[in-house]
């Protein structure tokens, strides 16, 4: 399957007679292969652009995914160490994305927004630490995207030589079964879910794993269901996500300006319209968020 379009037909190498041995090989392997192939293609790098902490992370998470998703048929010596070096990956890149999306965001903001409220010293400050953040991401990277690159090579050589006992199961009969127990939780959660920024994260979290499941076993269900909720999932992703740059802005804000407010406050520097800004998006996120998930709960029940 492609990650564009999820729910095409099985790859040749994948249909309904493929045993479930084979059928995983053949996705971890492609997962394992595409964030190598990024690491070794920009290990040397002395910058780290946005798209690129961007696309190592997305190659990370859909490793991460395959992994989980996996991690009951497959050896776990085989697995678990690619899982935690990639969350380690992950977690360098996470703090530096947080930064890009929340100087881009300020910036758009900056050039909508009249003089008398833009919020130019607040720009400066998130460039600062977001290059703080480069330098620590680059030095992690130059240290460590070699290493992580040979060993991901590793476990695709394992995966290759490894020789399951037959199962009982194909990987097709296998893949509705677990689709479905992962439907089956998604449905479970959408419908006890509280608002706070740590419940909203932890959903998203399982959207993504739904929606990445999809991606790689979707032909499981019918194309009729499963790319309606593909799209919803994506929509809800989208959305979650907004709210949780929206939660990282506001608190940012407010430490900054309460780190400055003695010199800056007092001689009328610092403005606070981008947090008002961010606040009135965060509300209407939520509420579309509402919209969204009582559209969806019912979705998923048809």
């Amino acid at each position: 399957m492609t990650i564009n379009q999820p729910n095409t037909t099985w790859q040749p190498e994948i249909n309904q007679e493929t045993s479930l041995s084979d059928g995983y090989k053949k996705i971890l392997i492609k997962r394992l292969q595409s964030l190598e192939k990024v690491l070794r293609k920009q290990n040397k790098t002395n910058t780290l652009s946005p798209n690129l902490v961007h696309k190592t992370r997305v190659k990370s998470r859909r490793l991460i995914s395959a992994i989980k998703l996996f991690k009951q048929v497959v050896s776990k010596k085989i697995l678990i160490k690619p899982l935690v070096r990639t969350k380690n990956l992950m977690n360098h890149f996470g703090p530096m994305r947080n930064w890009d999306v929340f100087y881009n965001t300020c910036n758009i903001y900056n050039n909508e927004s009249t003089l008398e409220n833009k919020d130019l010293f607040l720009q400066g400050v998130i460039w600062a630490n977001r290059n703080r953040f480069e330098k620590k991401a680059i030095i992690f990277f130059r240290a460590k995207a070699d290493k992580l690159a040979s060993r991901l090579l590793k476990t695709i050589s394992k995966l290759f030589t490894t020789d399951n006992e037959p199962a009982s199961i194909s990987f097709y009969e296998w893949s509705k079964l677990s689709l479905m127990k992962i439907v089956d939780d998604f449905k479970n959660s959408i419908k006890t879910i509280a608002y706070s920024k740590e419940e909203l994260h932890a959903f998203r979290l399982k959207i993504k794993f739904l929606r990445y499941g999809l991606e790689i076993i979707g032909d499981a269900i019918p194309i009729e269901k499963s790319q309606v909720l593909y799209e919803a999932l994506k929509t809800g992703q989208a959305i979650l996500g907004t709210i949780n740059d929206l939660y990282f802005h506001i608190e940012q804000i407010t430490l900054i300006q309460t780190s400055v407010k003695n010199q800056l406050f007092e001689d009328g520097l610092m403005k606070n319209s981008f947090l008002k800004h961010c606040q009135q998006l965060l509300e209407i996120n939520i509420n579309l968020f509402r919209n969204w998930q009582a559209t969806t709960t019912h979705l998923i029940e048809i």
